[in-house]
């Protein structure tokens, strides 16, 4: 059984390390020099630290001492749990994908596998290689197309416009910056330009919420919060019945009272609370929780002593000088960097299998493979809080799809009702999700992929650690490989 991993990113080592413990012949493509994705060199802005706190950005068969890590600490990690798995040796590195298609041609979805065509990346003029594969997982990340606003006038500013990806050491020493977002990449930038720059301005359409990394006034680390099945039971119910328990069902009225509690802890834990109203976010948790990163040490800091001078306003159009908001100001920059997202596109992939909707929305049943393309799946857009874990779990479920040894697979209008139903609700309970965003959901994410591989959800020993302690982490889910082949010898083969 030959398959192919599209990355070589967190959840596409995972991956490959989860197929060939299942009996796979894997190769992993990846354009990069190094494996790690955005953590390898290149692969994001320079300075990207990673926001985790210990034993939080881990798989579940290497543990390790990562603490709100640099890139390079991180990415020395994913390169050290590569090799120790084998994975390495099945990467080739710098090769680009051009295209992903059937083998039987458009429409007939990847039934009898998948013709891979690959070049050295940057080559236009290479030979195109071309390989047939089983299987393919499309694991090429998620924050690699750069979005950037389509706005008038770019022709009029002479200065520099970049996406924060493209932020490299150097870039703001000295300068007027403007950063344009209001994430975590966006503040972290703008934080960054506090400390390089000749001045820094943060333009941000709406205050997002951001997560401390100690609550409850500093004393209690976040994943003791967040990461708890009694936390995730304080948010709006998980659309899956299978993974509701009775907890889940707090009375609304409990669930607002406590909400206002962990909102004011939240203001006052991240420094907000300390900056003018408007600065604030304007709605009350859980809203748009979802969207929330840990906030940047020294951003508050920067903000209250004036070398943030923040904006709360869309963008309209460049200027000759820098850009003009909706609020009719004008702001002047030698270098405007747009800390706007990313598309979520797969530009290699035949036409004919379709993975998103009109809106944009990613289609994919469970996050995973989109109905009616067979022996094909995508890692990594189940996006939740702890996403190394998300990534773990569901290499396991989709090399259980693969060998056909889930408890049930539904067809193809069974998988687009369940899709339908999904994007429903994620758009009623986490709106601008995509589709792709299950937010602070970590837990009932797990619960739903162990149900479906036949697996018991419940992971501690005793009630009280399996509610209060951290659940949301990838060691409570260690061994599932070999739980799996056990449940899989019983329930089927690959297909």
């Amino acid at each position: 059984m030959k398959a192919c991993v599209v990355g070589a990113g967190p959840g596409g080592i995972v991956t490959a390390k989860v197929l060939l413990e299942n009996g796979f012949d894997v190769t992993v493509y990846d354009k990069y020099q190094q494996v790690g994705g955005i953590w390898s060199a290149g692969g994001c802005y320079d300075g990207l630290s990673n926001q985790s706190a210990l034993r939080i950005f881990e798989f579940a068969d290497l543990p390790n001492r990562l603490h709100f890590a640099a890139a390079a600490d991180t990415q020395r990690y994913l390169e050290d749990y590569a090799e120790t798995f084998g994975v390495l040796d099945r990467v080739r590195p710098g090769t680009e994908v051009v295209s992903i298609r059937p083998v039987d041609g458009p429409g007939r979805s990847g039934a009898s596998g998948w013709l891979i065509d690959s070049r050295p990346v940057g080559d236009k003029a290479a030979e195109v290689q071309r390989e047939r594969f089983d299987y393919v997982v499309v694991a090429s990340g998620a924050h690699h197309h750069a979005h950037v606003p389509e706005l008038p006038g770019r022709e009029l500013f002479q200065g520099t416009v970049l996406h924060s990806n493209e932020v490299r050491a150097g870039t703001f020493t000295g300068r007027r910056v403007v950063v344009v977002g209001g994430g975590k990449s966006a503040l972290d930038l703008a934080t960054r330009a506090a400390h390089e720059a000749a001045s820094a301005t943060l333009v941000q359409r709406k205050v997002n919420w951001m997560v401390p990394e100690r609550f409850l006034l500093g004393l209690v680390g976040y994943k003791w919060i967040l990461f708890t099945r009694l936390g995730e039971a304080l948010l709006p119910r998980y659309h899956d019945p299978a993974c509701v328990r009775p907890i889940d069902r707090l009375d609304e009225r409990v669930k607002k009272a406590l909400w206002w509690l962990i909102t004011r802890d939240t203001l006052l834990s991240t420094g907000l609370y300390r900056l003018p109203r408007q600065l604030r976010p304007a709605h009350a948790l859980p809203f748009h929780l979802a969207h929330a990163g840990v906030m940047p040490r020294g951003y508050v800091r920067a903000v209250r002593r004036g070398r943030i001078i923040p904006k709360v306003s869309a963008v309209e159009a460049y200027t000759g000088q820098g850009l003009r908001l909706a609020t009719g100001e004008e702001v002047a920059a030698d270098v405007i960097v747009f800390a706007t997202g990313h598309h979520k596109v797969f530009p290699f992939l035949d036409p004919s299998v379709r993975v998103h909707d009109s809106a944009g929305r990613l289609r994919l049943y469970r996050g995973i493979v989109p109905p009616g393309a067979d022996r094909l799946g995508f890692v990594g857009f189940r996006q939740v809080f702890n996403n190394i874990m998300g990534v773990e779990l569901t290499a396991h479920w989709l090399t259980s799809h693969f060998r056909g040894t889930l408890r049930t697979t539904p067809n193809e209008r069974e998988m687009r009702d369940a899709i339908d139903a999904r994007l429903a609700w994620q758009e009623q309970v986490l709106p601008g999700s995509g589709g792709y965003d299950f937010g602070p959901y970590d837990i009932h994410c797990a619960d739903e992929l162990l149900h479906d591989m036949g697996l018991p959800s419940r992971r501690a020993g005793n009630l009280l650690a399996e509610y209060l302690l951290p659940g949301g982490v990838a060691q409570r889910y260690a061994g599932l490989t070999r739980s799996s082949s056990a449940t899989g010898s019983a329930t089927g083969s690959a297909k």
